[in-house]
Protein backbone atom coordinates (compact mmCIF):
# COMPACT_ATOMS: atom_id res chain seq x y z
CA UNK A 1 0.00 0.00 0.00
CA UNK A 2 1.30 3.11 -1.16
CA UNK A 3 0.19 6.58 0.60
CA UNK A 4 -0.15 9.36 -1.69
CA UNK A 5 -0.56 11.87 1.07
CA UNK A 6 -0.06 11.96 4.94
CA UNK A 7 -2.91 10.81 7.15
CA UNK A 8 -5.12 14.30 8.17
CA UNK A 9 -3.80 13.71 12.26
CA UNK A 10 -0.03 14.11 11.37
CA UNK A 11 1.19 17.09 11.42
CA UNK A 12 3.93 18.77 9.40
CA UNK A 13 7.06 20.14 11.28
CA UNK A 14 6.61 23.69 11.23
CA UNK A 15 2.89 23.63 12.40
CA UNK A 16 3.74 20.77 15.13
CA UNK A 17 6.71 23.45 16.23
CA UNK A 18 4.78 26.42 16.18
CA UNK A 19 1.91 24.32 18.53
CA UNK A 20 4.60 23.17 21.13
CA UNK A 21 6.07 27.13 21.04
CA UNK A 22 2.52 28.70 21.41
CA UNK A 23 1.94 28.86 24.94
CA UNK A 24 5.67 30.70 24.60
CA UNK A 25 5.25 33.14 21.87
CA UNK A 26 5.17 36.74 23.74
CA UNK A 27 6.85 36.57 26.73
CA UNK A 28 9.93 38.29 27.90
CA UNK A 29 13.41 37.19 27.89
CA UNK A 30 13.17 37.67 32.08
CA UNK A 31 9.97 35.47 32.17
CA UNK A 32 11.51 32.77 30.13
CA UNK A 33 15.07 32.86 31.96
CA UNK A 34 12.39 32.63 35.56
CA UNK A 35 11.26 29.70 33.40
CA UNK A 36 14.44 27.80 32.33
CA UNK A 37 15.63 28.59 35.78
CA UNK A 38 12.75 26.66 37.30
CA UNK A 39 13.23 24.07 35.28
CA UNK A 40 16.89 23.27 35.86
CA UNK A 41 15.74 23.13 39.95
CA UNK A 42 13.57 21.03 38.93
CA UNK A 43 16.17 19.02 37.39
CA UNK A 44 18.87 19.40 40.32
CA UNK A 45 15.81 18.07 42.98
CA UNK A 46 15.42 15.20 40.81
CA UNK A 47 18.86 14.60 40.35
CA UNK A 48 19.29 14.53 44.15
CA UNK A 49 15.75 12.44 44.55
CA UNK A 50 17.34 9.55 42.60
CA UNK A 51 19.60 8.30 45.43
CA UNK A 52 23.12 8.52 43.16
CA UNK A 53 22.96 12.07 41.70
CA UNK A 54 26.64 11.91 41.21
CA UNK A 55 25.39 9.35 38.42
CA UNK A 56 23.02 11.69 36.96
CA UNK A 57 25.11 14.28 36.43
CA UNK A 58 27.94 12.55 35.55
CA UNK A 59 26.13 11.61 32.54
CA UNK A 60 26.78 13.11 28.97
CA UNK A 61 25.21 12.83 25.77
CA UNK A 62 27.36 12.96 22.88
CA UNK A 63 27.13 15.88 20.02
CA UNK A 64 25.77 14.46 16.74
CA UNK A 65 28.33 15.29 13.70
CA UNK A 66 26.31 17.80 12.52
CA UNK A 67 26.01 19.76 15.67
CA UNK A 68 30.10 18.99 16.26
CA UNK A 69 30.90 20.39 12.27
CA UNK A 70 28.37 23.34 13.09
CA UNK A 71 30.28 23.76 16.39
CA UNK A 72 33.63 24.16 14.30
CA UNK A 73 32.84 26.53 11.67
CA UNK A 74 31.75 28.63 14.14
CA UNK A 75 34.56 28.96 16.09
CA UNK A 76 36.52 29.31 12.85
CA UNK A 77 34.09 32.35 11.67
CA UNK A 78 34.96 34.20 15.17
CA UNK A 79 38.81 33.44 14.99
CA UNK A 80 38.73 30.57 17.21
CA UNK A 81 40.22 28.20 15.40
CA UNK A 82 38.88 24.41 16.71
CA UNK A 83 39.90 23.63 19.89
CA UNK A 84 37.62 20.15 19.54
CA UNK A 85 34.65 19.74 21.21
Amino acid sequence: MVLVALPGWIEDNDSSVRREVAEWIGTSAAERWRLATLCCRDAIWAARASGDPQRVLDQVDPLPPTTVAALARLRRAAGWGDRGV
